[in-house]
């Protein structure tokens, strides 16, 4: 029966992946719900950067938000702009983020073939996959930077595989620009980039190679040429201004709720924006909040390391209800996240709460992928611990996946697992295909 279906999937996995991406694209075609609170951002900066060469990324005649000249890095928006320059619609940029996923999918398939994976178990796999995390396929049906930056991301990480494997300047060189592109659309990526090069630095030391990380000098020109430039739009030299807001208004305010509760926590996050916003200029303002949220935090070490720890088991295993209620344009009304609930009412009261206004059908779904994310949760542990897996390979899946954890997981999202997401799937795909090849042998 099993290699009934395997075989049926890999004769029909192109059309059928095909299918899945038609079939979420008409869903947000009909519905219309393909923006988030971010997708003005990259909208106006899009439109800001043709109309006015500025990569500020709030509407242009709004009253000015100063952290906004910084706020956003410009990939995602240049990749709108360059696509509505051809079919000017929101929906040819979704379009073009479904391709950019049949492209992923299509490069795990060729990376795992190459290291002696058949084809027809890693397309069963990605198939279940494409089914079973439907967080994946909502995405690409939203105007936001995720799937770009798991493209990219999934990139820099083949070709660091092969800078390590089959090392030369094309593998390296490929391997720093998109660490590159990864910087320029997310902010959070700017340090990971040094983190691999570090790791090769090691393994060229011993090959006596050492020119060949000469292509990830790119990496710090590009984090100065930035922060220059952001200088000198703001005055203040800084990367983005994403990470005071991000310091003070997510992991200061949401430690300080732990301790005080919500409102205490609202209370304090509005006196520091009222001083933050009364600042002379930008550097006071961004140091203003990027203090105090740091003061809040080493107030309270323990209760943010708890909570950090509980964001990361929420980030491998949240099950989407934020994706799902904007996909599906859901009034959310009472019905806000588990995670949320949890960490304001208990979790006692928090999941009485939560399953009490959860529509029932969306509920099955979302208990369906919590079980598959817990699954995969697991696998992907256990692949890690295996001692039986690619050593090197297992170095590079870890870093990548714990860097993004470790910088965004305090929030839990299953958004911010979209960008790691196939380097999870392949971890899994490594540790079950050994388990099943292996038993096929005995047989054998």
């Amino acid at each position: 029966m099993w290699l009934k279906i395997s075989s049926f999937i890999n004769k029909w996995f192109w059309p059928l992946a095909v299918l899945l991406h038609l079939a979420y694209f008409f869903q947000a075609w009909f519905s219309g719900s393909i923006y988030l609170v971010d997708s003005i951002d990259y909208l106006s900066q899009a439109e800001n950067f043709k109309n006015h060469g500025s990569l500020y990324a709030a509407p242009w005649d709004a009253p000015i938000k100063l952290d906004f000249f910084t706020f956003r890095p410009p990939l995602y928006g240049w990749f709108i702009l360059i696509i509505k320059s051809i079919v000017n619609s929101d929906y040819a940029v979704l379009a073009f983020q479904s391709i950019l996923s049949l492209i992923s999918f299509g490069s795990i398939i060729q990376f795992l073939s190459k290291l002696n994976i058949e084809k027809g178990f890693v397309k069963s796999a990605l198939m279940l996959i494409l089914i079973a995390y439907p967080s994946h396929l909502i995405h690409c049906n939203f105007i936001m930077s995720d799937i770009l930056f798991q493209f990219i991301m999934l990139q820099a990480f083949i070709y660091s595989y092969y800078s390590y494997k089959e090392a030369n300047f094309k593998h390296t060189g490929l391997a720093a620009f998109f660490f590159v592109l990864a910087m320029l659309t997310k902010p959070v990526a700017f340090l990971l980039g040094f983190s691999i090069a570090l790791i090769l630095l090691i393994v060229y030391i011993r090959k006596h190679q050492l020119k060949l990380l000469l292509p990830f000098l790119l990496l710090p020109i590009t984090y100065h040429s930035y922060c220059s430039y952001n200088k000198h739009i703001t005055g203040y030299y800084h990367y983005s201004s994403v990470s005071p807001y991000f310091v003070l208004k997510y992991m200061a305010k949401y430690t300080n709720a732990q301790v005080y509760g919500e409102e205490y926590a609202d209370r304090v996050q509005d006196s520091v924006m009222v001083l933050a916003n009364a600042a002379p200029n930008h550097t006071e303002r961004y140091k203003i909040m990027n203090e105090a949220g740091k003061t809040f935090i080493t107030q309270n070490p323990l209760v943010f390391l708890k909570f950090n720890f509980k964001g990361w088991f929420a980030f491998m295993l949240d099950p989407g209800r934020f994706d799902w209620v904007h996909f599906l344009n859901i009034d959310e009304g009472n019905f806000l996240g588990l995670y949320h609930t949890i960490n304001t009412k208990g979790l006692v009261n928090g999941m009485l709460e939560f399953l009490s206004h959860a529509p029932l059908q969306l509920l099955a779904i979302l208990f369906l992928s919590l079980i598959f994310n817990f699954l995969l949760a697991f696998v992907f542990v256990a692949y890690l611990f295996s001692k039986k897996q690619n050593g090197f390979l297992k170095i590079l899946i870890f870093l990548f996946v714990s860097y993004i954890i470790g910088s965004t997981g305090i929030l839990g999202l299953a958004r911010y697992r979209i960008g790691i997401a196939p380097m999870i799937w392949m971890a899994a795909i490594f540790y079950i295909y050994a388990i099943w090849n292996e038993k096929r042998n005995q047989l054998s």
